[in-house]
């Protein structure tokens, strides 16, 4: 079934207030949260300087390489379980736990084993084992899963945002003590475990207890059979995500890292606007598919023309800007991030509609799929690294971001017969702007909104 411009109603479905107020909840947290990061992320990377913050954007994308099987690819599955089965709440959340919680204490030990075999630095050393220890406490964040199930994001929001403001302060008050290194490295330790607590206590709050969770064998081995693809599929997602600041640590220089992750910090902080979307936007969809494949189909393609629309406003934004920002925030000593915005931002919209794409292998239950396509972008990430880095630095890691990004999301569904037509359908959100006659229709529909 072919989804045309001409197919696509204005018409919104009865859950659409409550998905628009969840929305706006995150929105509003994201926008607080977006300038309060830009003003103490500049502080931070002025105090640090380039070498400082490459050793802990290293250390950071070290542990995010090896920590993300601690995920267990379980976020979507959860969710979807939940929306599927209200009643077997507790065990679900009980054995997501338990799984997460098991996966964590592998993942912190393996990471510390690989950093005392691939390092020598003992800073570094002692950077990433302080990192590594923040994934024991995310095992919580099933509880929030709980949450996205019932399309609730205010808890959540109010969680993130006195974290955010703790963290806050904390940071400016390392920064006027003078403080090491491996003191910010510390303070995302006491975040994670902050966050974790403050989530047990909504949950409580919320009239639910974590004493009533068990774990089920059942569940378990459903669980890891559905998440068993995305597990693989997450290492590769991190592993072109990530390895462009591993290779450069160790093709190039710790300021080469440090002007790339500065300049990727600019670039990748719109990078929760699909997150938080999706996350609002993926129970509707599962029950528009038991509504009927028309409406699913709608649903999916308004999904992709959002993100292609989003995706293109900023694209526009950071380009106009760009150089002005990097030269007024953080100064002449990051002269090279400039170079590197300006071409790492154009994977904005292939990160979005890939997003979005993941909600559609979701619900199809297609998630063998995530891993092979991510496979896909994980190679070609690392070969077009080994060949650029040595000659153009951390222009020539952003460089294959871009390339691998878009192999990734769009180019592999011409690989894979089950997503042909999703190769269509995202053509058209990367190329929504162009497509006048549907944003006529949207236009429309916006305006009787509101």
């Amino acid at each position: 079934m072919q989804t045309s411009d001409r197919h696509i109603p204005s018409k919104v479905g009865k859950g659409f207030k409550k998905i628009l107020g969840n929305i706006s909840w995150l929105f509003a947290e994201r926008i607080f949260s977006m300038f309060i990061s830009l003003f103490i992320n500049v502080l931070v990377i002025r105090y640090l300087g380039p070498k400082n913050l490459g050793q802990l954007s290293y250390a950071l994308s070290f542990v995010a390489l090896v920590g993300v099987a601690a995920k267990l690819g379980l976020d979507g599955i959860v969710v979807r379980n939940i929306v599927q089965k209200q009643d077997s709440a507790p065990e679900i959340l009980g054995t997501a736990f338990t799984l997460k919680f098991i996966a964590s204490i592998i993942t912190i030990a393996i990471t510390f084993v690989l950093a005392l075999f691939l390092n020598q630095d003992i800073q570094i050393n002692y950077l990433i084992l302080i990192v590594a220890l923040t994934t024991l406490f995310n095992s919580l964040e099933v509880i929030e899963f709980w949450f996205r199930s019932q399309v609730i994001a205010r808890p959540m929001v109010m969680i993130r945002t006195g974290i955010l403001i703790f963290s806050s302060i904390a940071k400016l008050f390392l920064i006027q003590w003078k403080s090491s290194l491996e003191l910010f490295a510390w303070l995302l330790l006491i975040e994670s475990v902050l966050t974790a607590i403050a989530m047990l206590f909504v949950y409580k709050s919320s009239n639910h207890s974590i004493r009533k969770w068990k774990f089920n064998n059942i569940y378990a081995k459903d669980m890891l059979k559905d998440s068993f693809p995305l597990i693989f599929a997450a290492i590769s997602v991190t592993i072109y995500m990530k390895i462009d600041q591993i290779m450069l640590a160790n093709m190039s220089t710790s300021s080469e890292v440090g002007n790339y992750a500065a300049a990727i910090r600019f670039s990748e902080i719109w990078y929760f606007i699909p997150m938080f979307v999706c996350a609002s936007i993926f129970p509707s969809i599962v029950r528009s598919k038991e509504r009927g494949i028309y409406e699913y189909q709608i649903r999916i393609q308004q999904l992709y023309d959002l993100m292609g629309w989003l995706s293109w406003i900023i694209i526009i934004f950071m380009s106009l800007i760009g150089t002005s920002v990097v030269k007024a925030l953080i100064g002449v000593e990051f002269d090279r991030a400039i170079p590197i915005l300006l071409l790492h931002i154009w994977a904005t919209p292939f990160v979005f509609l890939g997003v979005a794409r993941s909600q559609w292998l979701m619900a199809e239950n297609l998630t063998s799929l995530s891993f092979k396509t991510s496979i896909l972008g994980a190679t070609i990430n690392i070969v077009l690294n080994y060949f650029l880095i040595p000659v153009y630095g951390g222009v020539g890691a952003a460089i294959a971001t871009v390339i691998s990004y878009g192999v990734q999301s769009h180019f592999s569904c011409i690989l894979f017969k089950e997503m042909h037509q999703q190769f269509s359908l995202l053509m058209n959100g990367l190329f929504v702007p162009f497509r006048i006659n549907q944003n006529i229709i949207y236009f429309r529909s916006i305006i009787k909104l509101i």
